[in-house]
């Protein structure tokens, strides 16, 4: 059944498409708003359509010349929508806008001009594209509590646009409308939250971004296989890309840097994508990677630990970079503030510590910790003299919110006070948060990476751990599956119990040998997968083994190497016969 919205729901809903329309359309990176003309009358006679094209060529700004038709802002749209929803009266004659917009693409070459028309006396909204045989001129209009919406260009009966309007745009648009939290949209003060790429400029950002990707991502991804990478290529690859566009149209805007150093570079990609178009620069990370050596020479990767405290940058560095910094994310500001006056800062965090290298100890549990972890950054940042920027990247991450420090909020002669204050600061906040770390020592990441899977324990402790679980969960279970080779032709299978279960009925003891290796019972389980599998979360119970297949029938299977441990545990034995089980009998 379709759902009754109001007319203040349904302008809430025109107003996010506006902005994002390419929440409907995947192959549009974004739409920038170039122009907004208020039409006190005649709003009727914009955007009619006669055989082949929109009567008055109004894709051209600056052709349309009619007395009724002022120049607006933004601002002003917003105004008047609020006053329309609010029953309120506008201030001055109008029926309604005409919105001009450039649609950056993901893929093609050119970009797409349009023009979206809001009709205030008959509730509707239009937008028409220009010569693209790719994008729907469609409008969308409110009546009797209801929204519809309709696609004006021809193609067919029954072609891929009238399945665009059905199960995308109308959908987004009824859950952009009736969204609780957009209740009062028009009254939000837009300051406080935070837009996508609003320090670079979008249509700059977006060609830069298709020609680096033209150029690197093919490169990369053979870097990446003939290194051997575990990681998913993809997700760096196109996320450092984007990463790279976004700096260097920064650096267009204020002013590229002398030098950068990338604190905690990883897998140096950054570095290197930076380090080919040009710019001057080094990474710095405890562990040197294996891909490292298949960059070529202008990449310069530093193995080295950085002790915040005593670290000393080159002189030629003036631009400091924490991508994915971890323990170095609350150090940036830190060590930005403190190398000299020029230096300046640009910060993506993700994992959320303290300066002492512990844990993030949450501020405020009302919002999520990522959300805390980035407002305790920016507070560090403005206690190091920074006017901090803000701004959201496009990337394929949940961890996409940076800090952007470029200027200081203090002179430079008063410098040396400033240093006092961010010296104060520091040593308070690490005392406050410490975490039982020394005042004098700061926890960082080991140069060599401890394996923390469950493999390091003794394999005595293992064994008896799985027997323990696995009779606890299979004493209480009248379950059973048919099977030729149990006896009586029925095997046990047990029952499943929650995880929190499990971990009341094993010793303290066991449960302090799994924890230090990361992941606990929870590891120990999915390592042997074999034996175990999750069900509904956190719910575990017996796997029913499975039988051999070959490689010759076109699957992989892991080969006869160990022992049937249903054979030899299991009171009914193995419900499979040795023949076909994937262990030995």
């Amino acid at each position: 059944m379709e759902s009754f919205i109001t007319e203040k729901q349904f302008w809430t809903g025109i107003f996010l498409l506006i902005r994002n329309y390419n929440a409907v359309n995947k192959s549009i990176f974004a739409c920038v708003v170039q122009k907004v003309l208020q039409v006190k009358k005649g709003i009727v006679h914009f955007l009619k359509v006669d055989d082949t094209q929109v009567s008055c060529d109004i894709f051209e700004i600056g052709k349309i010349d009619d007395a009724s038709v002022s120049e607006k802002s933004e601002a002003d749209l917003i105004h008047v929508l609020r006053s329309v929803v609010e029953n309120k009266n506008i201030e001055e004659e109008c029926e309604g806008f005409l919105i001009f917009y450039k649609f950056l693409t993901k893929k093609l070459q050119k970009n797409i001009e349009a023009v979206g028309k809001i009709d205030l006396l008959n509730k509707t909204y239009t937008c028409r594209f220009k010569l693209s045989e790719d994008l729907d001129d469609y409008a969308v209009q409110f009546a009797d509590n209801h929204l519809t919406v309709d696609i004006l260009t021809q193609r067919g009966v029954g072609d891929k646009s009238t399945r665009w309007s059905d199960f995308i745009l109308k959908p987004k648009l009824l859950k952009w409308s009736t969204n609780a939290a957009l209740e009062n949209f028009y009254s939000v003060d837009e300051k406080k939250h935070t837009k996508s790429l609003q320090l670079v400029d979008l249509e700059d950002y977006n060609k830069l971004y298709k020609l680096l990707k033209s150029k690197y991502a093919e490169k990369a991804l053979n870097i990446w296989n003939n290194a051997q990478e575990s990681t998913d290529p993809l997700k760096f690859i196109y996320e450092d890309v984007a990463i790279a566009a976004y700096l260097i149209c920064l650096w267009q805007r204020v002013g590229s840097p002398i030098g950068f150093a990338d604190l905690g570079c990883g897998n140096g990609l950054l570095v290197h994508l930076l380090s080919e178009e040009g710019f001057n620069g080094c990474g710095y990370d405890v562990r040197r990677r294996k891909i490292w050596g298949y960059y070529s020479d202008s990449t310069r990767l530093i193995e080295q630990t950085i002790e915040p405290l005593t670290f000393k940058l080159p002189e030629n560095v003036d631009w400091l970079i924490g991508n994915h910094s971890d323990e170095l994310s609350p150090w940036i500001p830190f060590l930005s503030a403190t190398s000299s006056y020029q230096m300046r800062y640009f910060l993506l965090p993700c994992c959320a510590y303290e300066f002492s290298g512990a844990k993030f100890q949450r501020r405020n549990t009302g919002i999520s910790i990522y959300q805390d972890f980035y407002s305790y950054l920016n507070i560090i940042s403005q206690n190091c003299g920074f006017i901090t920027l803000k701004d959201r990247l496009k990337i394929p991450s949940t961890k996409r919110l940076a800090l952007v420090g470029i200027e200081r909020s203090y002179e430079s002669n008063f410098n040396e006070k400033q240093m006092q204050h961010i010296a104060k600061f520091v040593k308070e906040e690490r005392t406050k948060y410490g975490n039982n770390i020394s005042i004098v020592d700061i926890k960082l990441r080991e140069s060599h990476e401890k394996v923390r899977n469950c493999t390091q324990i003794n394999k005595t402790i293992i064994d008896a751990l799985i027997l323990k679980i696995f009779h606890q969960l299979l004493s209480p279970g009248n379950n059973t599956i048919r099977t030729s080779n149990a006896e009586n032709g029925k095997w046990r299978s047990g029952v499943r119990l929650p995880m929190r279960d499990i971990a009341q009925n094993l010793a303290k003891s066991d449960l302090k040998s799994i924890k230090a290796e990361c992941g606990g019972i929870k590891t120990l389980l999915r390592n042997k997968h074999e034996i175990f599998e999750f069900h509904c979360g956190d719910l575990i119970g017996i796997r029913k083994p499975k039988a051999f297949v070959s490689q010759s029938q076109g699957n992989r299977q892991t080969i006869k190497k160990r022992s049937c441990f249903f054979h030899v545990h299991h009171p009914d034995g193995c419900p499979l016969s040795a023949e076909i089980c994937t262990f030995i009998h």
